[in-house]
């Protein structure tokens, strides 16, 4: 316990430090932004690392953050687009890992060689595409040609407005799982421990649905975890694409607009999310190889 306390403080001075250094490097000169308006000269304040680190602390434990370019506070602006960030990533985890296990299982239970590569070829393909043409390809069909979805946007908690988004991120998570499933439960299905619980007559769909099903699960989960994390980090291509209000669209526009407070805190929001979930992970493989 006092090694993971003294871990997680030596990661968050390093994870502050590179957040305050990499934000005010970003946005050192803002000029070419007022290039259009015909301003030549802007004034920039010119901080030491020091005090630009310490006017950082000071903006999240004090100041709710700073404030953004819009004159929102910084963590009423995350505030409110953590939760369409968490509607799609709980949306395109669950999409991605039924279709993954659904898939790989059906493809143990009814010995289909065909099935078997059918996951495997489409998962290679999914992770050969980039995420941006899958999305556009949802566009097209779902939007532009059948009118089933909208193209972008959100309504809190409507479900409606993630399902192109969210296929477009959980297939990712589909084609990861399923390059993982299916070796695995070909494996465990051609086990001395399999074979023995047919001799004793256990139903196939028991063996598959139950038993091969538990003995993946652990490292799925783990699995699951860690995307879980990256997704709720934000998604930054298919959020601009989908104009979708959510964590990796702020992001975006912070490093566009060279929004100094909102930059350095999602950059510290980003890295400390990935270090939990990494945590949890990590304890989660402890804990189901029988690890203390």
């Amino acid at each position: 316990m006092k090694s993971e306390v003294f871990r997680f403080l030596y990661f968050l001075l390093l994870l502050s430090c590179i957040s305050s250094f990499v934000s005010e490097f970003h946005t050192k000169d803002k000029s070419y932004l007022y290039a259009d308006a015909g301003i030549t000269t802007i004034q920039n304040q010119d901080n030491d690392f020091l005090s630009s680190y310490f006017q950082f602390w000071k903006s999240l434990i004090l100041e709710s953050g700073g404030k953004t370019e819009n004159g929102e506070t910084v963590y009423s602006h995350i505030g409110a687009r953590f939760l369409s960030t968490f509607h799609l990533a709980i949306f395109s985890i669950l999409f991605g890992s039924l279709f993954a296990f659904g898939l790989s299982l059906a493809a143990t239970y009814f010995r289909s060689g065909l099935l078997y590569n059918f996951v495997s070829v489409s998962s290679n393909l999914i992770l050969s595409t980039p995420v941006f043409i899958v999305a556009i390809l949802l566009l097209i069909i779902f939007f532009y040609r059948l009118e089933w979805f909208p193209p972008g946007g959100y309504e809190l908690g409507n479900t409606y407005y993630v399902v192109l988004p969210g296929i477009a991120l959980g297939s990712r998570i589909y084609a990861r799982m399923s390059l993982y499933l299916l070796p695995e439960i070909r494996k465990e299905a051609d086990s001395k421990y399999v074979q023995l619980l047919q001799t004793r007559s256990y139903p196939w769909g028991h063996i598959v649905g139950k038993e091969i099903f538990l003995k993946v699960l652990p490292i799925a989960l783990i699995l699951l975890v860690l995307d879980f994390g990256s997704l709720l980090s934000g998604a930054m291509i298919v959020e601009e694409i989908f104009f979708f209000p959510g964590i990796g669209k702020s992001l975006y526009y912070s490093i566009k607009s060279m929004d100094t407070k909102l930059l350095a805190t999602l950059l510290m929001y980003s890295g400390l999310l990935f270090y939990v979930l990494n945590r949890l992970g990590f304890y989660l493989q402890r804990f189901f190889s029988g690890g203390v």
